[in-house]
């Protein structure tokens, strides 16, 4: 078989929607705001993330490890009660993390992690690393975004996320050479998604106003985070691309 045979990209608009991910790197994201405040909280000098799909596993993990961790998380946006700290990228300062270990648990993006189990590696990806993430990942045979969505719906900015990062991914295999991989076509979907909110904020709209009007957008700017909707919407701010251990299920 050819690499350009061999090299295929997909994005998975939803977890639901995800083919078998044996082989596979997948890029998972939740613009708004799992994996943002992941690379936030990574690159503030948390020890590790610890991903939890529900807020009962996020309290049992705090109690099996004691000092050194805090929990974070949030339900419909919003602090759970007894955490240290909600899902703001902004909340997770070095005063707040440094040399900690965050346990993390939300609605839609440690959700979206437990249906990668199966691949290969699992990086963490949003606005903010969207280079680094396609340095990290240009050459790979099989590729799949893994968009955490909102209460199992699609949302605009996790597509866009996908969109460019494949349009930087195709940029970046062209200038070395690579043969033209395939893309599905949910990927197509999100290229096209992201190339025409491109050309709107080439004219002069800032990216956050996408973001705004989107479904996990309106619902922050309602209850006051407005400011971690601008935050999310900055375009390469990391250079880190954090990692999900399979085996130990940490993120660092």
């Amino acid at each position: 078989m050819s690499n350009a045979a061999a090299s295929r990209f997909d994005v998975a608009l939803l977890p639901a929607a995800a083919e078998p991910l044996e082989g596979a790197t997948v890029i998972v994201v939740d613009v708004l705001r799992a994996t943002t405040t992941i690379i936030s909280a990574l690159s503030n000098g948390a020890k590790e993330v610890f991903p939890q799909p529900s807020i009962e596993a996020a309290r049992a993990a705090h109690e099996q490890i004691g000092d050194g961790s805090v929990m974070g998380g949030e339900r419909q946006g919003k602090i759970v009660d007894g955490f240290h700290h909600g899902n703001s990228p902004l909340e997770y300062t070095a005063d707040a993390i440094k040399e900690k270990t965050l346990i993390l648990a939300t609605t839609n993006g440690t959700v979206a992690m437990e249906a990668c189990r199966s691949a290969d590696r699992v990086l963490i990806g949003a606005m903010v690393n969207v280079g680094a993430v396609a340095d990290a990942v240009y050459q790979c045979e099989r590729l799949c975004v893994m968009c955490s969505g909102t209460d199992r719906i699609i949302t605009s900015e996790d597509v866009c996320f996908a969109g460019l990062l494949l349009q930087r991914v195709i940029e970046k295999r062209a200038k070395q050479g690579l043969p033209e991989a395939f893309l599905t076509d949910a990927a197509h979907i999100a290229l096209d998604h992201w190339q025409r909110v491109q050309t709107q904020v080439a004219a002069g709209k800032p990216l956050a106003d996408f973001f705004r009007t989107a479904r996990g957008g309106v619902n922050l700017v309602r209850i006051g985070h407005d400011a971690d909707v601008a935050f999310a919407a900055n375009i390469d701010t990391f250079e880190s691309v954090p990692e999900l251990d399979l085996q130990n299920w940490r993120i660092r």
